[in-house]
């Protein structure tokens, strides 16, 4: 939410996981899943418009934190 990105309305938590035994993902690590939902109040939104929104987020989140991303 603080990465001030304009067309983000919601973040919602949907799936957490983890694994102390290490055996899917390493122990000290944390599987999440969140639904992102992008808005504009003044108009509808382009695939593309989204689609930059999320890159820039994404981006926002590799260098600001230790997060590797599923695709």
């Amino acid at each position: 939410r603080s990465a001030n990105e304009p067309l983000l309305a919601g973040v919602e938590l949907f799936d957490l996981f983890t694994d102390p035994a290490g055996e899917k993902i390493p122990a000290d690590r944390k599987s999440v899943a969140y639904a992102l939902t992008y808005r504009s109040n003044e108009r509808t939104l382009t695939v593309d418009e989204v689609a930059a929104a999320h890159q820039r987020l994404k981006e926002r989140l590799s260098t600001g934190l230790d997060v590797v991303f599923r695709e």
